[in-house]
Formats: C-alpha cells, structure tokens, sequence
C-alpha cells in the first residue's frame, strides 16, 4: 500500500524543522561576525563619553561649590539663616466681645519642597488660611495678605509644593545642573540586555501598588517581570520584586506638568502595577529635593529562552528611552547623546518619536479637552538650590533661637508685636564670590569651547554608523524569532494532523 495522504503531508513539511535549524545556525554566526566587527566603535564612542561627562563633573563641581560657600554662611559665619517662620495655623478666638486670630507657626527649613496644607491644618477655622501657596509669618506687614505679618508665596498647584519658580527663590535660588541625555532604541541595546520599560511611579510604604504617571497603558509590562527603583531603599531587596498583576486608575496628572504633557485634561488614565513584596520606603513625585524616582521593568533572564531571537512584531525603533548619563555603565551605549541644562528633572522616560507633533493617542479627547500633541519627554540633568538664607533668624518668646520644628503661637494683635526673628551680622563673601566666579568661568567655557560641541558631533557620527550594523543584527535576529515561530507552528500542525479523529476520512482512496 502506497504512504497515505497524511504521510506525505507530513513528509512534505518534515523539512521546516530541519531548514529552521539553520536559519538559527547560520543567523547566529553573522550576528557574531557583525558583533566584533562593532568593537571598535564601541571603544572609541566609550572613551569619547567619558572624556565628556568629566567635564560635565567637573562644571557641576563648580556649582556644588557656590552651594557649599552659600551654606558656610549660615553654618560657620552664623550670618545668615534657613529657617523661617511657616503660618500652619490660624484660629479665631473670642476674647469677650471681641474676635482674634491666633497664629500657628513652625519654625520650617528651606527646601525644594514643601507639603500642602490642607484645611484640617487651620485649627477651628480657617478664615485667612491659604492652602494655595506657603503662608510665610514674617513679623511685620504682609505683602499681598489680610492678615498683617503673612506673606503667601504661591508655588503651584500641586502637592507638595514646589519652591522653584516661586519669590523664595531669593532665599533658595535654584541653578540648572549641566548633563548629557542618552538615547537608546530596542535595537540598540545589547543583546543580553532585557529591559522592557521604565516610567516615573509613587508608591507607599507597606503598600505592592505601583502607580506609574503616565497615560501610555501599552507599556509592555506583563506579570513575572522584574521591577527595580531608581531609589535604592525603595524595595527590601535591592534586585527589586516581581510583578504580579497590572490594572489601570485614574488620576489627576496636572500636577505633573514638569514631567508630563496633558493639556487641559484634568483625569487621565494611568496604570497600576500590582508587586509580590511591598515598598519598604514610601516614593513620592516630587521628593524633597524635587526629584522624581523610575522603576524600571526588565524580564527574568531566567524565564528568556533563545536570548538571540526577537519577534518580528517587535517594532526595533520604539519605544526610546531617554536617561541622564551619571554612572560608567552608560557610557558606549545608544544611539545618540545630547547636551542638556535645562533643570528639568532626571527621571528615565520612554515615547514613541515618530509620533513628535502629532495628537497624544493615550490622551482621553472628549471633544472638551485641548488636542495634546506629543513631545520630547520633559528630562534633564535637574536643579541644585543655593542656601542664600535670610538675613535674619526665628526665634522664641524670650530670644532663644528657634530650631527645626518648634511651634510658637502668635496671639492676636499682641502677637504681632512680639519680635518673631532676630537680625544676623553682615556675611564675608570673599570665598563665596570666588566660587561665583569659577563656576561662572566653567559654564562660559562649556558653552563657548568649540571642542565640546565638536566631541557631541563627532561621537554621535560613531554612533550612527554603529546603528547600521546595530540594525543588521536586530534583522538577523528577526530571522531567528520567525525560525522559532515556524518550527513552532510546524510542530503544532503536525501533532494536530497526526492525532487528528479524522485520519481514515483524509485517507479515503488510498490504495
């Protein structure tokens, strides 16, 4: 009897095993031809980085310096101070016939941030409260206030509050720190190396929910990947925790807006990553320096099978991560560097650059809303503050200096009489004008050295050439994902035609 129909069906396509073997085979050598033929580049772009970021470091020392003078002024010189009186309390009481307002205030320490007080913070009423801004006791007439002796000074509408930008930055100047962006697509990053997303998040102490502050819902965050922080004492381990689950919240990200687009989109939908262990430490956006953390989301190296394959549905450009290069570990890597002194924060982020000016599609249009267009993700080398100080300092009924937390009560108008600070002495601002000075130097140097932007030139030129080889490999390894897929598939039809019910119906007529 001649084979029947199935058998040489199966005869027909015993091949594609076999010819997917090679394809694997042979995709993998030229991957490995073309890998050390990149060896080269990759050491001439590593060398060049690095002679850039020292410099980077050493302008950015310039800066750490002014902020070091700024602080020995009120350290050593006791000239001037960075405290001052915060209003966290104001309470109408009746004495007779007649009202009063009983200021709370604690003695509060500059910072980049400052917690937004709510109502519960005005004691049994709130008349004159502001929650809007930082209510600043001042001990004489206020500027732009009902109450004589409070200054509001508005700083935004998020929470905490943001001093930058804000009339304390005469108190607290912030300065841009100088950095260099790098820019990385799926295709470029190593073979071995398994990140699949990042993205800035909050999360609290005790609590396995992550929320991440971004509308983008198709991150590619799947259970059983691996979650680090960009804040260290984030997880009780520091290889991070395991995603379990993913769900999605919604928000209001106008708070955001340094780090985020959203226009006039007051809720937007965000996504919620379920963990197997807690956070150890609460992540909040911003911190108290003004920094934002990102976690990073890698898969297992253990659940990844052929580390040489890629899907074909894989899109090889998108998405592209930004990062602030701060460690030897970035240097070499991407498809691109830039220069940055734009104060804007250095969390990691990730978009799609081919969507640049075009409507956001993770926006929520309602047809109310403002059509926001896409941008380059709001990243930058971030701010150091200045401790200019105040030329005077707070302190208690009876003189004695106030220190970091202590409350005092100013009643009424017999509060507004008593002394609330006490003046300092002139500062020597001999080191601090020199530090001025050099850091002044330093930038000038940075912006007007030709060789700087020449070395930017010249390594991104390295670079793209690398990219080209880069792409070939990531095509090759294309061949490889659609080796595995059609072997799979193969194998999957003949183990369905082989134990197929309907074997003696497919066979009908062979002799």
């Amino acid at each position: 009897m001649s084979n029947t129909y199935t058998q040489q069906i199966s005869s027909s396509v015993s091949g594609v095993s076999t010819q997917g073997g090679h394809v694997v085979e042979q995709s993998k050598l030229k991957i490995a031809v073309l890998d050390n033929g990149k060896i080269p580049y990759d050491e001439a772009i590593k060398n060049v980085d690095r002679n850039l970021q020292n410099i980077i470091v050493e302008t950015n020392n310039t800066l750490e310096k002014v902020k070091e003078e700024y602080q020995k002024r009120i350290d050593v010189q006791n000239c001037r101070s960075d405290l001052f009186w915060r209003v966290t309390g104001i309470t109408t009481v009746m004495d007779g016939d007649d009202a009063r307002n009983d200021i709370t205030c604690t003695c509060t320490k500059l910072s980049p941030t400052y917690p937004r007080l709510g109502n519960s913070g005005a004691g049994s009423s709130t008349i004159g409260f502001s929650t809007a801004g930082l209510m600043w006791y001042t001990g004489g007439t206020g500027v732009g206030s009902t109450i004589a002796g409070i200054t509001t000074i508005q700083m935004g509408d998020g929470d905490p509050l943001v001093s930058a930008g804000s009339d304390f930055d005469a108190y607290l100047e912030p300065d841009n720190l100088h950095g260099l962006l790098l820019y990385r697509e799926p295709y470029s990053r190593d073979i071995l190396d398994s990140f699949v997303a990042t993205g800035v998040g909050t999360i609290s102490a005790g609590i396995n929910t992550l929320t991440l502050l971004t509308n983008n819902l198709r991150l590619g965050i799947k259970p059983g990947q691996i979650v680090t922080s960009s804040r260290t004492n984030t997880f009780a381990s520091p290889q991070g925790t395991i995603v379990v689950g993913i769900s999605s919240t919604t928000i209001d990200l106008t708070s955001y807006s340094d780090i985020i687009s959203v226009g006039s989109t007051t809720i937007s939908t965000v996504p919620v990553i379920t963990l197997q262990d807690p956070a150890v430490n609460s992540v909040v956006a911003p911190d108290t320096n003004g920094d934002y953390t990102y976690f990073d989301f890698t898969v297992d190296p253990n659940t990844i099978g052929d580390r040489f394959s890629v899907s074909t549905d894989q899109n090889p450009y998108v998405p592209q991560t930004i990062t602030l290069i701060d460690r030897d570990s970035n240097f070499g890597k991407g498809i691109k560097i830039k220069y940055i002194n734009n104060g804007q924060g250095t969390a990691t982020q990730e978009w799609n650059a081919f969507l640049e000016g075009l409507p956001d599609p993770n926006q929520n249009f309602d047809g109310k809303s403002d059509i926001v267009e896409v941008e380059h993700p709001k990243i930058g080398a971030g701010k150091i503050y200045y401790p200019i100080g105040f030329d005077q300092k707070p302190i208690l009924f009876g003189g004695a200096d106030a220190s970091e937390g202590d409350v005092r009560i100013f009643q009424g108008q017999v509060g507004f009489a008593q002394v609330a600070y006490a003046s300092l002495s002139a500062c020597d601002d001999t080191a601090l004008n020199a530090a001025i000075s050099a850091r002044n130097t330093a930038e000038a140097a940075l912006s007007g050295s030709n060789s700087f932007p020449e070395k930017i030139s010249l390594v991104n030129s390295i670079r793209t050439k690398r990219n080209e080889i880069n792409i070939a490999i990531w095509a090759y390894r294309s061949q490889i994902g659609k080796a595995h897929d059609d072997v799979d598939s193969n194998n999957t039809f003949m183990n369905d035609l082989n134990s197929s019910p309907y074997a003696d119906l497919m066979n009908t007529g062979v002799e």
